[in-house]
Formats: C-alpha cells, sequence, structure tokens
C-alpha cells in the first residue's frame, strides 16, 4: 500500500468530516424547522405513478420486441445488458429501469399517509412487486439494491421519532442481509448462466467458479459464496492504490477534469461541442477485467491531491444540507434527496456517482416529482 494512498485516505476524512460539521452548525441557526409537509395529493399520487409505471412497462415491451429476450432469460446475460446498454437509446433504458425511483415513491407515500383504504394499498403494494419483477429482468445487483436501500433511508426519515435504538439495528440487519443476498445472488446467477459452456468438462462447476478462476481467489468451496462480497471492496480499494502509483504529482499526468467530463459527452455531441477523450487505461493500472474503482479514483486520477481537497469539501458540504434540510423541514423532495445521496455514499466503494449519466437524471427526477407534488399538496 502506497504512501499516497494513506494520505489520500486521510486527507479526504479529515476534510470531509470538517466542511460537514462545519455546514451543519451554520446551516442549524439558518433553516427554521418548520411543520411537516409531507403529505401527497392523492390523486396527483395516482396519476404520477400511473404514469411511470406504465411508461416503464412500455419501454421494456420495446426492449424486449427488439432483442426477442431480457437478460435474466439470455444464455448470455452479462454480455446482453451491455448490449442493450450500448444499442438502446439512452431514453429508452432509463424509462425502463424507472421502478428504481417510483418504488421508493410508493412506499414514501404508504409511510407517510394514515387511513389508507383498501384500494389504494393494493395500488401500492401492486406497483411495488411490478416494479421489483421489471427491475429483475435485467440480473442486476445495483438497480434492485437501489430502491431497496432508498426505502430503508426514507423509512429511518420518516419513523427515526418512533424508532428505538433496538429496532433501528434489527432493520439495520435485515437490509445489510437483504443487500448482502442480492450482491452475491445476481453476479451468481449471470455467471452461471453466461461461463456454464465454457466449463461444461468441470464437474464441480458452481455459480462462482468463473469468479474464482478469473480472481485467483482459493477457498474451500463451501465459502466461495463470499467471493463477490470480498471482490467490491477489496478489488477497488487496490485498484484506488494501484492509481496513486499511476498517476503521481511527479509524473503529473492527470487528466485535468477530463475524466469527469466523459459522463456529459452525449450532450457535448448534441451542441457539437469537442468530446473528452479520456480513456481509462484499467490494465496497466490493476486487472484488465476490474473497471470500476472507489469514487476517490476520479478525483485523484483528474487533479490529484486538489482533486482530494475539493471532493472532500464537495461531498460534506451538500451531505449537511442535504441532511439539515431533511431534518429541519422535511418533505417528499427533501426526505427523497436525503435518502438518494445516502444511497451514494453507500455505494460510494464501488463506483463513483459523479462520473454516471443516470446520477444528474436521478436528481432531475427527484426535483421534478418534488416540485409537482409540492405543487399540488394535499391541502387536508
Amino acid at each position: 500500500w502506497s504512501v499516497n494512498f494513506w494520505l489520500i485516505l486521510f486527507l479526504f476524512l479529515i476534510l470531509f468530516y470538517l466542511a460537514y460539521i462545519i455546514t451543519s452548525r451554520k446551516l442549524k441557526t439558518k433553516i427554521t424547522i418548520g411543520k411537516n409537509s409531507i403529505v401527497i395529493n392523492q390523486k396527483i399520487f395516482f396519476i404520477v405513478i400511473t404514469l411511470l409505471a406504465s411508461s416503464s412497462l412500455l419501454a421494456n415491451l420495446y426492449i424486449y420486441g427488439h432483442f426477442g429476450t431480457m437478460p435474466i432469460f439470455s444464455t448470455n446475460p452479462d454480455k446482453l445488458r451491455f448490449i442493450i446498454n450500448k444499442d438502446i437509446f439512452g431514453l429508452w433504458e432509463y424509462l425502463a429501469l424507472w421502478p428504481r425511483l417510483y418504488i421508493p415513491i410508493l412506499v414514501f407515500y404508504l409511510l407517510s399517509t394514515k387511513n389508507l383504504n383498501s384500494k389504494l394499498k393494493f395500488f401500492i403494494w401492486f406497483n411495488i412487486v411490478l416494479g421489483f419483477l421489471l427491475l429483475m429482468l435485467y440480473a442486476s445487483r445495483l438497480i434492485i439494491i437501489l430502491p431497496i436501500l432508498l426505502s430503508y433511508f426514507i423509512f429511518l426519515y420518516l419513523r427515526k421519532k418512533d424508532l428505538n435504538f433496538k429496532q433501528i439495528i434489527i432493520s439495520s440487519l435485515v437490509v445489510l442481509i437483504m443487500v448482502g443476498a442480492i450482491s452475491v445472488a445476481m453476479p451468481a446467477f449471470r455467471n452461471y448462466i453466461t461461463y456454464k459452456d465454457y466449463y461444461a468438462d468441470t464437474p464441480d462447476y458452481t455459480p462462482f467458479t468463473y469468479l474464482a478462476d478469473i480472481s485467483g481467489i482459493n477457498l474451500p468451496p463451501s465459502l466461495t459464496w463470499l467471493i463477490p462480497l470480498y471482490l467490491i471492496p477489496s478489488f477497488n480499494l487496490q485498484t484506488l492504490m494501484q492509481a496513486t502509483t499511476f498517476y503521481t504529482p511527479a509524473l503529473h499526468n492527470y487528466y485535468g477534469g477530463g475524466y469527469y467530463l466523459t459522463v456529459f459527452n452525449p450532450l457535448f455531441k448534441i451542441f457539437h461541442l469537442p468530446l473528452s477523450e479520456v480513456v481509462i487505461p484499467w490494465k496497466p493500472i490493476f486487472l484488465y477485467w476490474w473497471i470500476t474503482a472507489t469514487f476517490l479514483f476520479s478525483a485523484w486520477a483528474d487533479f490529484g491531491y486538489l482533486g482530494i481537497i475539493f471532493i472532500a469539501i464537495f461531498w460534506g458540504t451538500v451531505l449537511a444540507v442535504a441532511y439539515q434540510w431533511a431534518s429541519q423541514k422535511p418533505t417528499y423532495l427533501s426526505v427523497m434527496l436525503m435518502a438518494y445521496l445516502g444511497f451514494v455514499v453507500v455505494m460510494s466503494i464501488y463506483t463513483d456517482y459523479l462520473t454516471r449519466a443516470e446520477f444528474y437524471m436521478d436528481i432531475f427526477f427527484i426535483f421534478i416529482t418534488g416540485l409537482i407534488f409540492g405543487k399540488f399538496k394535499d391541502k387536508s
């Protein structure tokens, strides 16, 4: 482990903590505690969910019609996921995955509204189940974990006054086990289907044989299910560590913001602007088949220590503002935004959401739905 690796970790943690504490203290004196405005108008809620669910269903039918199958039914789910991402116009794919975001809206309404009638409860639970079924078609752990964690964070915010420490610990453990099970099951399923022909002559082939083989991790057969859980934190941290020796102050081979800008290339194309041509050389950095790193990787690759300083202050400030806003003035918008940022924090060990297009689209979605629900408040 390089000196730079430990330095950037400590530098980030110290500056993040200071930025969070200072911002929180300043905002506590400026934000006045308001009445809970979390109740969503029932008619608007019904219209919004119906439109979102219908759009998602139609988009999935379009994708199914285009390819004749879906990743979960494919003989090569790993490959088909990337083909869909490459060949399908981005809006269609985003609409198809809308359950990631409307399931938490359903949970929010379920927890924030009293005296729900049986028809409305059925509407909510039907769309929750339908949403998860649509998401499972893609055999991706990330898109299934998102609504689970968002719903859990919403639950904590809306029920925090009614929960004791024991209940929080138990509910957290339940969610942790659920997320862990999905993190193991989804890649295991995809790998088992995708690579079974390559291991046709292997009598003891299991869903984890491919990962064990390519990673070189040697565990007893009864413990190979731990490999997916180990790979994400371990290999992502190792990638970051290797990056601190690949991009160095001495070489000054940082991208100067080019890597962060790659996420906006689709917009640059529309407006005929120069594209960011940065392509990360994953193979010489760590491994040819491992193409993710922690969120600090982007900041380091673009600006070195200056990037770490900026990202620490940025996230410390943003999370402090979001937390104080949701705590002092809880609304659908403030709570949903804080829940989403909470998810981003949890997944920061896996990827940098600032370099993913869906992050900006999701934030836009949350603000638009927040404005709609805020404009048509339930006056009762």
